[in-house]
């Protein structure tokens, strides 16, 4: 990717303009914003700009690039965290926003996520046919045809994927070969199912030019597929809790900023809900970690169970759990911990016997904070736990 970046700080220009470069990208930078101004002719997919650069803004210059290249995709970096300029930045067209410090490999997190635009794959080789007009299984089993060195293909090979399409006869199956043999014809040569119905054959040989534009492309394809789901992987484990796989401290604290938004914007209630499992330690004491660790795991999926698709929870630490309830007010998320407090003694964990947890419960304000919100509801709890615990309680909001 052809990247733009501006940073006053010269360590860290340079360390992220050589993590980049070893990424594979074109990383232009500059220290100072007049720099960027007389480069402004040359388009770059992607501008990483600090707010804080002399001489001018990066919001202003943020403004500046979206009217020169509105297609342009463009990071803010600051140690700036007011509400105001982040919401200012969106509102200008940055797609993402990252807090100093932080480490590099966030940045290159937030880069993996942006979206790859198709001609930057597509203009590498040229073909006739647009690899996209492929449907999911025709690229599924594209793959596996490309998988395979001998240009052979067996039916026991491609069990895995014909399990996974239950619906799919030999006869459906030998009509996606010819689909796929029909769309890509002048670039990869797939012959039909042979008739006894268990083999897919590609020829073993082509001419030198065909073979070279069908292997660049299915090559490169593949390799971008599979270097996707590497980036989703590193993705998921950055933002993963890894014991329970809710999300943890870091991506719950990026998910109240966009929630936030929503709440300024359209004025949409948002409440969070505490929970703090009653004497577990007693669990970890008298049966082990390892009990300890299958009752959270249980108890995680258990969570999410009763939750809705939108509603957000993530690992606090420890046997806390946090709960984001988009769109909720602070009555209804009453109603939702009930529901849980409720599923969670009726959890059947062998040996432990059921247990209770314990609930408090907060609503965003205006110019509310997460520390703001979570102090509130970590107040209720505490409330929760001193009156007898296995207990929903509410903040004060009469203050």
């Amino acid at each position: 990717m052809n990247i733009l970046l501006l940073e006053d700080d010269v360590a860290l220009n340079k360390a992220i303009t050589k993590v980049l470069k070893l990424d594979k990208h074109h990383v232009t930078s500059f220290i100072d914003g007049r720099d960027l101004i007389k480069n402004l002719e040359q388009k770059y997919a992607l501008y990483i700009l600090d707010i804080n650069v002399p001489h001018i803004s990066g919001l202003e210059l943020l403004k500046i690039i979206m009217e020169h290249n509105s297609s342009a995709k463009v990071i803010m970096i600051s140690s700036n965290t007011d509400i105001q300029s982040i919401q200012s930045a969106y509102n200008s067209g940055c797609v993402d926003y990252l807090k100093k410090p932080f480490y590099i490999e966030e940045l290159r997190m937030k880069i993996s996520r942006l979206p790859i635009p198709q001609e930057n794959i597509l203009s590498e080789i040229k073909l006739k046919h647009d690899y996209d007009s492929l449907s999911k299984n025709e690229k599924k089993l594209l793959f596996l045809l490309l998988d395979n060195q001998e240009y052979v293909v067996t039916y026991e090979m491609i069990e895995d994927f014909v399990y996974e399409e239950r619906s799919m006869t030999m006869d459906a199956l030998r009509a996606l070969v010819r689909r796929l043999r029909a769309k890509l014809s002048d670039d990869v040569v797939i012959k039909n199912i042979v008739d006894e119905g268990y083999t897919i054959s590609i020829p073993k040989k082509a001419e030198p030019t065909e073979a070279k534009s069908s292997q660049a492309f299915l090559a490169l394809q593949k390799e971008n597929i599979l270097l996707k789901l590497e980036k989703e992987l590193l993705l998921k484990r950055s933002t993963t809790d890894p014991l329970t796989e809710l999300y943890n401290r870091l991506r719950i604290k990026e998910l109240f900023l966009d929630e936030k938004e929503h709440y300024i914007n359209k004025e949409d209630p948002l409440s969070l809900i505490l929970i703090d499992l009653d004497n577990f330690k007693a669990i970890n004491d008298q049966y082990g970690h390892n009990t300890g660790d299958r009752y959270l795991k249980t108890l995680a999926a258990t969570l999410k169970e009763v939750l809705r698709s939108h509603d957000i929870i993530g690992r606090w630490g420890g046997e806390e759990f946090i709960i984001l309830l988009p769109n909720t007010s602070l009555a209804q998320a009453e109603t939702v911990a009930r529901n849980l407090k409720k599923r969670i003694t009726e959890i059947n964990c062998p040996s432990i016997g059921p247990r209770t947890a314990s609930f408090g419960l907060a609503k965003l304000r205006k110019n509310d904070t997460l520390e703001g919100i979570i102090q509130r509801a970590d107040e209720a709890l505490l409330r929760a736990k001193k009156l007898g615990k296995n207990r929903i309680e509410v903040e004060d909001t009469t203050d």
